[in-house]
């Protein structure tokens, strides 16, 4: 108990030595400031006890400041890093718009190629907005119907080549049945000059993205990569569309057929944007084209054509100057010629004599 009063003094001892040099310090710096003590001696004694003071204030001050500073920077760092992450999802959206209308762009110029090439026919071009569920790889959906000239058993084509036929034509959309489909059926032939069978091609329901060209009979003349088009027969499909290529050929069951596989020159998969033939007329004939000529002796039919005619007048100038020469020596002789008509015949009796 008495260690305990005794620390407890001196713990108050301390305390008042420390107010006392506390006060003390203070007067002399107060007293200091207003002149009271101009001496060199307090004023270093003032400036030696203040120092310490002065560094530790100096110093927390600036460490107030710095944090203060960070905590500031800190804050604007965050608002710019959540500015710049909304620019890049801003960017990174309108980059995928760009992209999805640059693909749709290409995709209508290849539409708009082949609509300028195929002047045989009218399309209306049509998007897919949707494939039936029940039947996902052989049946989709467009956004063209009877409003705009859409009518049932339509040809439908893209650029590469045959799709299929108009199912269903509602209002403002159509069912389109793909060539894949194993209910459907195009009548076709070999496209090479020296071949020219027919066939029919007909969805496969083991294999549904290869569709095959059966009826082909076992002695023909097929071969792989031949390319298979549409014959024209039945009236749905008009003649000379793409279907695709042959990859394989097989034997029946019979033993008296063969079938091909074919890979189809369009990817069902990936298709977005059509078109439906309308109306279809015959293909105008390919311009006459000059006749190859022999290297060293090739000519400019354009200056060909210009002799020939200046060839042509002379033959004509020639003939009216022998007409003038013999009317002329008619004339000397004594012969009168009434008309032009008399003269001709009076030189061809001339000339059978």
């Amino acid at each position: 108990m008495s260690n305990k009063l005794r620390k407890e003094k001196q713990t108050a001892k301390k305390i008042i030595a420390l107010i006392v040099v506390f006060i003390s310090v203070f007067c002399c710096v107060f007293f200091a400031a207003r002149g009271k003590f101009n001496t060199r001696a307090t004023d270093g004694v003032a400036m030696a006890i203040m120092a310490p003071f002065q560094r530790a204030f100096s110093w927390a001050g600036s460490q107030l400041i710095f944090v203060r500073d960070t905590v500031r920077e800190i804050s604007h760092l965050h608002e710019q890093n959540k500015q710049l992450r909304e620019e890049v999802e801003i960017l990174r959206a309108q980059n995928l718009t760009a992209s999805e209308y640059a693909s749709e762009n290409q995709r209508l110029r290849n539409l708009l190629g082949y609509k300028q090439t195929a002047v045989q026919f009218d399309l209306v071009a049509a998007s897919v907005i949707g494939r039936e569920s029940a039947s996902w790889s052989s049946v989709i959906v467009i956004n063209r119907g009877t409003l705009d000239g859409v009518a049932n058993n339509m040809a439908v084509v893209t650029e590469m080549g045959l799709v299929g036929h108009v199912k269903e034509a509602g209002v403002s959309s159509s069912k389109v049945q793909l060539l894949i489909d194993p209910r459907s059926s195009v009548g076709t032939l070999i496209q090479r000059p020296e071949s020219r069978v027919a066939g029919i091609v007909e969805g496969d329901v083991k294999n549904p993205s290869y569709p095959r060209m059966v009826n082909i009979p076992k002695d023909s003349d097929v071969k792989v990569d031949d390319m298979v088009v549409t014959s024209g027969f039945g009236g749905v499909y008009p003649k000379g569309l793409v279907v695709g290529k042959i990859i394989e050929m097989h034997n029946e069951e019979g033993g008296l057929l063969m079938y091909g596989v074919i890979d189809t020159s369009v990817d069902f998969q990936k298709l977005e944007d059509v078109a439906v033939i309308v109306a279809s007329r015959e293909a105008p004939p390919e311009p006459i084209q000059p006749p190859v000529q022999t290297p060293g002796t090739e000519t400019d039919p354009y200056e060909t054509a210009e002799k020939l005619q200046q060839a042509q007048q002379q033959i004509q100038d020639a003939q009216q100057q022998i007409q003038d020469a013999q009317q002329q020596q008619l004339q000397e002789a004594g012969y009168v010629v009434e008309d032009t008509q008399q003269q001709a015949d009076y030189v061809a009796e001339e000339a059978t004599r």
